[in-house]
């Protein structure tokens, strides 16, 4: 059956069609993801959030003297009928966002309560207040359990793969071995630095109730002389947030800016985890592959054997994409005296697109590590040419002891020597190099341990790989377990 719109409801088919129509990916090919982050950063959630503002501040103005109880108790009930489709209706009407938010509320209100709405505050008062309630959010309820869902995934995976080890790779060309789990272990470690710096960022971002040019005179005028600061303290806290007491009409961008960063070089490491990946699933290495891919198959319109990498490259192109967010953000930090309006163009766009590409990707990471599997006999055998040529360990062994060939020098040289021949011959490495009186000399002097390295006993020449590899791995744990399922 190829006609799956025959199952849908009526609702369904015109969702659907309405995410054909639209122009951002993250509300069309990748909805189902950014979904969880509607509640955050949607149209939707901006404008409830503006009208939930108006409450807090007529709150905190009852609990300076400004206004009565059952004044707040008329603007929660408006808050709870608030139409945030009738107030962006209104904004085409009014031509301003926040005067629609305060007809929307005033639908539900006698006029003398709405008359004390928003007192002596401007809109970016309220709509960077609001922002930065919502991206607090975003990060903390949806975006970082994610990724400590991916940390801990990629944990698990290393204390699975422990025993195993892989030829180490540097420019692309093989040499001395790294565990698996090392591998694994690390790029944990770097995701949970990376959101441990998003955690902090997101912490920091701040709000303002301090009227049109932050000088607080506005709110002074209303709340009583003297009081602007205390009222502002009083209004974030309730919030979750401090003030910007740098801040002109809008909250300083800073900030946001190093929110931005933290996004962008998070989704950069889970790019660099992917693009390894990649690589590794290539089929000229062929190390690591996905359970469903392999018994899916057709990851070509044209080759209907191939299992292409199609999580893993996804990931890795998103990096570009996220980061592309930054110059709107470090533009945002700019404007003219107390305020023009580029910053509110730019603000609508980032960092909202970019929270959206990080969790996508990170989506896409978790439901890939799940289906990771190991071709254990592939990762032994490109292993087996380093085995051959441990030219990089018999350097390093060389070195231990100051060795010095009379006729080719330093041991660098010397192994660079019977490299070539070894290369030349295809023989092992260390059958020619012992066919060298001297080398063989040098060579019977060796502990048992050096000899086996040597002889291609490469799982001795791992260094402090393991002990690096479990501390990587607890302080990864710890992050994941302290930020999993929305924790604080």
């Amino acid at each position: 059956m190829t006609d799956l719109t025959a199952g849908m409801s009526r609702e369904q088919m015109l969702e659907e069609r309405l995410r054909l129509n639209s122009i951002s990916p993250d509300d069309g090919k990748y909805a189902r993801e950014s979904a969880k982050l509607a509640p955050y950063i949607s149209a939707a959630a901006e404008w409830s959030m503006c009208a939930r503002i108006q409450l807090v501040l007529l709150e905190t103005r009852a609990e300076f003297g400004q206004a009565r109880q059952e004044h707040v108790a008329a603007v929660r009930a408006a808050v709870q009928q608030f139409d945030p489709l009738n107030a962006a209706l209104l904004e085409g009407r009014l031509r301003h966002d926040q005067l629609a938010v305060l007809e929307e509320l005033g639908r539900w209100m006698p006029q003398e309560i709405k008359a004390l709405l928003h007192p002596g505050t401007t809109s970016y008062d309220i709509l960077d207040t609001a922002r930065s309630v919502l991206f607090q959010g975003a990060w903390k309820e949806v975006i970082r359990p994610k990724v400590a869902e991916v940390i801990g995934k990629l944990c698990s995976s290393a204390e699975e793969y422990t025993r195993v080890l892989q030829a180490g790779r540097t420019h692309l060309q093989r040499t001395s071995p790294v565990p698996f789990s090392a591998t694994l272990a690390l790029y944990a470690a770097r995701l949970a630095g990376r959101t441990e710096f998003c955690d902090g960022a997101f912490a920091d971002l701040r709000g303002k109730i301090s009227g049109i040019v932050g000088t607080g005179g506005s709110i002074d005028m209303v709340i009583g002389e003297g009081r602007s600061l205390a009222f502002e303290e009083r209004v974030l806290a309730k919030l979750g947030l401090k003030p910007d007491l740098t801040a002109t009409q809008i909250v300083q961008k800073e900030r946001l800016a190093d929110v931005g960063h933290g996004l962008a070089t998070l989704a950069y490491v889970l790019g660099d985890f992917a693009n390894d990946m990649r690589l590794l699933y290539c089929s000229d290495i062929g190390e690591v592959t996905s359970r469903e891919g392999r018994l899916r198959l057709g990851g070509s319109s044209a080759d209907a054997s191939k299992n292409n990498p199609i999580n893993w490259e996804n990931i890795a192109g998103k990096g570009i994409v996220v980061q592309s967010g930054m110059p709107v953000l470090y533009a945002m930090i700019q404007s003219d005296l107390q305020r023009d309006l580029r910053g509110s163009v730019q603000g609508r766009y980032q960092p909202q697109e970019m929270m959206a590409e990080v969790y996508e990707s990170f989506c896409r990471a978790s439901k890939e590590l799940d289906q990771l599997s190991v071709n254990h006999d592939r990762m032994a055998g490109n292993l087996e040419s380093v085995r051959r040529f441990p030219s990089e360990a018999m350097v390093a062994i060389m070195r231990a002891h100051a060795w010095i060939h009379p006729q080719y020098g330093v041991g660098h040289d010397a192994v660079k020597e019977f490299s070539r021949a070894a290369q030349r011959e295809q023989r092992p490495l260390l059958d020619v190099a012992r066919a060298d009186r001297h080398f063989e000399q040098f060579f019977s002097g060796l502990n048992s341990r050096e000899q086996s390295i040597l002889k291609g006993g490469l799982e001795l020449y791992t260094g402090s790989a393991g002990e690096r590899a479990q501390r990587n791995i607890d302080y990864a744990q710890g992050v994941a377990g302290r930020y999993a399922d929305g924790k604080p």
